[in-house]
């Protein structure tokens, strides 16, 4: 078990000095520097519990609070530093899958990339391909 348990520590190793790791901390770390996009998820994040709270008790919220939530979400896209942050997410989040599916398709005995769709292994896994 050693031996599995210092290649997970490898693994760890190179997720934490990928670029995809690198970027997706950057690009946080200039939306936390980002006035205007801390204002606007802070103000987004308060309007979202209280609908949330709302929906909870079973009460029923005027549209025109569900459309302000729309447009701040619509607003809150637009500014370029969470515009860069989701970028940086969905690559990080595409190595992990990426990762994921390569561990599952070995415990399942399958190669990535033999399922019918040259991709997946094919497993039926829940890698998503």
């Amino acid at each position: 078990m050693s031996v599995i348990l210092d290649k997970a520590q490898e693994l760890a190793d190179a997720i934490s000095a990928s670029e995809e790791l690198v970027l997706l901390r950057e690009a946080a770390e200039k939306v936390d520097n980002d006035e205007a996009a801390t204002t606007a998820l802070h103000k987004f994040q308060e309007k979202q519990e209280m609908v949330q709270r709302a929906a909870s008790s079973g009460l029923q919220l005027p549209p025109e609070q569900m459309e302000e939530l729309q447009a701040m979400q619509g607003e809150i896209r637009d500014i370029p530093t969470i515009q860069g942050f989701a970028t940086a997410q969905t690559s990080f989040n595409e190595l992990m899958d990426k990762v994921n599916e390569i561990i599952s398709c070995a415990v399942m005995g399958k190669q990535a990339g033999d399922g019918p769709d040259g991709e997946s292994c094919g497993t039926g896994c829940s890698c998503g391909h």
